[in-house]
This record gives structure tokens, sequence and C-alpha cells, in this order.
């Protein structure tokens, strides 16, 4: 029997893929990675179309085949032909029967499994794909991402609410399948002063830095870490990272490489999430399944946190710093809500359970073709 042939984009997922990241990299390259690695398991091909980071190409890594195609510098994609070029060279050497991957790349993906007659299954990483007016901003870009979503034989959201406002936006069906993460069975034995702990590339406006840093001038008693590298340009890096060094609560640690990640989320009693926006945080999971609180300012997908126990949804700034002063006091609490995260993040988004449903959606898929 053929062995179905995936091909997975995501341009700057190769550190992550070889174990050995010195590039700041998101949840979505995070998510791409786990699943790759995992479909091999089940017999697949899987092929990996990655930026040059000066890789030979192809390799071949835990059995995933790689291929580079436009330079790390030119990742995320303009418009520009030179690398259009590259990438579509390396859909060709991919040769699959499905071609999954996010939002973008300037529409070549789609195009490409448009005219090879291939499937394409687009995923949902951001609340802000799913929203009118983020599209709006670039005419072009919009009717490209039009054009994606059209193309796409699947489009698989990470929320209900990412499924609703993808109905309601641009008239397009999805599936829901949750984001996952490795969740293992450890007990984790928490640091003795508590550590409350951030996590975030330090770029993007709407993660919001700084309100970290208020929070440990707010409580100046308490040990604060925060861990993040520049993206985007590193001038909000450096702003922090000045006023991190001013205050003697907080440890700032700057980039790390997300396979020394775990050792800190071991550490952290709290995890605190500051964004304005996200789809659903990979270190929601990272932190649950060490069995750490989350406190989220603004983002609780489907409200899991309020609804599980799982942590605290603050909603204000003012309440944050409540909800932190009383993890802080209350070790119990902090122990229960802890156990409550694991439990959740075992049940619901647990690698193995979840990747079948990405197995079943591939079958599914080629049976209908067939």
């Amino acid at each position: 029997m053929k062995k179905l042939k995936i091909c997975i984009v995501s341009l700057p997922a190769h550190p992550l893929l070889t174990g050995k990241d010195t590039e700041v990299v998101g949840g979505a390259e995070l998510q791409c990675t786990l699943l790759a690695k995992e479909l091999r398991k089940y017999d697949f091909e899987v092929s990996f179309v990655v930026s040059d980071f000066g890789q030979q190409s192809p390799e071949v890594i835990d059995g995933i085949r790689i291929l580079k195609a436009c330079p790390a510098a030119d990742a995320p994609v303009g418009i520009r032909y030179s690398t259009l070029r590259l990438i579509w060279s390396a859909l060709i050497q991919a040769d699959a029967d499905i071609y999954y991957g996010f939002r973008g790349i300037a529409g070549i993906v789609a195009l490409y499994t448009l005219l090879r007659k291939k499937k394409l299954v687009i995923a949902i990483p951001h609340d802000m794909d799913v929203q009118e007016e983020r599209t709006s901003k670039s005419n072009v870009y919009n009717w490209l991402w039009k054009f994606d979503l059209k193309r796409a034989n699947v489009v698989i959201a990470q929320t209900k609410y990412q499924q609703e406002m993808l109905k309601q936006n641009f008239g397009r069906d999805s599936v829901i399948i949750k984001a996952f993460h490795p969740i293992g069975s450890k007990r984790i034995k928490k640091e003795i002063p508590p550590i409350v702990m951030w996590a975030a590339r330090i770029g993007p406006e709407w993660k919001q830095p700084e309100v970290f840093l208020q929070i440990a001038r707010a409580i100046p008693n308490a040990s604060f870490l925060m861990i993040g590298g520049p993206s985007e340009g590193g001038n909000l890096y450096d702003r922090v990272k000045a006023q991190a060094g001013d205050l003697p609560n907080l440890e700032f640690a700057g980039f790390v490489p997300h396979y020394e990640m775990g050792q800190h989320f071991d550490r952290a009693s709290i995890f605190v999430n500051t964004s304005t926006a996200e789809g659903f945080p990979n270190t929601f999971l990272e932190a649950w399944s060490r069995y750490t609180p989350v406190v989220s300012l603004n983002i609780d997908p489907g409200e899991i946190i309020c609804r599980n126990k799982l942590g605290f949804h603050s909603r204000t700034f003012e309440q944050m710093i409540l909800d932190v002063r009383r993890l802080l006091e209350n070790e119990q609490l902090r122990q229960k809500l802890g156990e409550n995260g694991w439990r959740y993040a075992k049940q619901e988004h647990d690698l193995n359970t979840v990747v079948e449903q990405f197995v079943e959606l591939f079958n599914r898929l080629m049976e209908k073709h067939e």
C-alpha cells in the first residue's frame, strides 16, 4: 500500500527540528515540528519546507526530509519573485499528497496545490487571522488570504471562537483540532520562594512585556523570571532589557532555546500572560504540563482557565496584581490549580491523542480524493 506523503510548510522551523534552536521562533512553528515528528510514527512520508539556515538540502532529521527554500532573512515572506521561486521548487521536491501549513507565504502554497491538483490543509494559529480588520490593512494580502481559505480543502481552527469568527468574517467552515503538547507524568517540585514567570517573544507590541515589569515593581518582595528574545526589530527588546536591569527582584534571561524551556517551567510556580491577543498559547500547555497555574490578563480561550480552575483570568491589571499575590501567599492553592492544569492538559491537549485526529483527517481527505 502506498504511503501517504505529507509536506509541512513552516519556514522558520528548522532550528526546532534540529533541537538546537538559536533563533526566536513562535508557537506555530513548534506545533508544526511536533506534528511532523509524530506523523512519522504513523508511517507517513513527511517532508518539511523551511528557510535556508545554511543546512544542506535535502537533509533528513528523525526520518523527516527537510527541504530548504528562501534565505532565512526573507521569512516571513514578502512578494518577491526570487523567493517565491525557491519555495515553489521546494514544494515540487516534496511531491506530497497533502500540503499543510499556516497562513501566508503570499499564496504560493495555495497556488501550487491548485495547479498540481494536490490537497491543502490550512491551520489558524492566531485569533488575528480570523479578524477581518487585520487582513484589510493590505488589499494584496487580504486577497491572498481569502485565496488561501477558498483554495484549502480543510481549514483547522484551534478554538470555537476562531471557528465562529472564520465563518462570520470569511464565510469559511472549519474543523476544530486543539493545540497539543507532550504531557508527561512527572511530578514537579517547585522552587521556594515561588517564582513568577513570563515567556514570549519580545517584539510584538501585543505581547505587552512591559506590563510584566509593572507587576514585578508592584510586588517587590516576590521573585520574577522573564524569558524572551528579540523579534520584529530590537527597540522594544532593548527597552525592556534596560528596565528589567533596574529591578532587583527580576531575573532577565533573554532568549532561551526551546529545548531548555522545560527546566524553567519546572522552576516556576506561576506563569503570567500579558498579551492582548493570541490563538491558543503554547506556553499555557507548557505551564500546565508542569503543574504551573496560569494568570492571564486578557487571554482565556473559551474561558477554560475559569471553567476548569487552571489559574485566573484577571481582565484588569489591578486584578492581576491581586491574583498573583493570592497565589504567592497560598501554596496549597498553587498546588491545587497546578494539578487541575496538568489533568486538563492531559485530557484535552496531549500530543498523542490530538495527533490521531490529524491522522484521521489526512486519511479521510485522501479517501475522498480516491
